[in-house]
């Protein structure tokens, strides 16, 4: 029988697949293999280590996994936003236009959260 929502039942808890790149599942075997050489304790699950890093997670942690995933397209709303609020409304063609001919460098360099080369 297929289950489509790919979740299962088991001792009555719900558990569920979440898709990770390869490299992050190694990741977390590594700190789980660490965490369960001793036979003094209990098995560390993926539940429980996920469990308790968002128990422990601060809103700095937040910020900085937010500016992660941070790309030009949403670099750019916020850059000609704050462009905006600064010297006020421009249309898009004159902000390509100030983009493309690098009237907006230093702007862009003062401002921008992305590494800038």
């Amino acid at each position: 029988m297929k289950n489509e929502s790919n979740k299962k039942e088991n001792n009555n808890a719900t558990y569920a697949s979440i898709r990770v790149k390869d490299l992050t599942k190694k990741n977390i075997t590594k700190v789980l293999e660490k965490a369960n050489k001793s036979d003094d304790c209990g098995k560390v699950t993926v539940d429980i280590l996920i469990s308790h890093l968002i128990e422990q997670i601060s809103q700095e942690d937040i910020h900085r996994l937010q500016l992660k995933s941070t790309t030009w397209e949403h670099e750019d709303r916020r850059l000609r936003n704050l462009w905006e609020k600064k010297k006020g409304k421009v249309s898009e063609s004159k902000w390509k236009e100030m983009l493309y001919i690098g009237q907006l460098k230093a702007f862009i360099n003062q401002n921008s959260r992305l590494k800038v080369m």
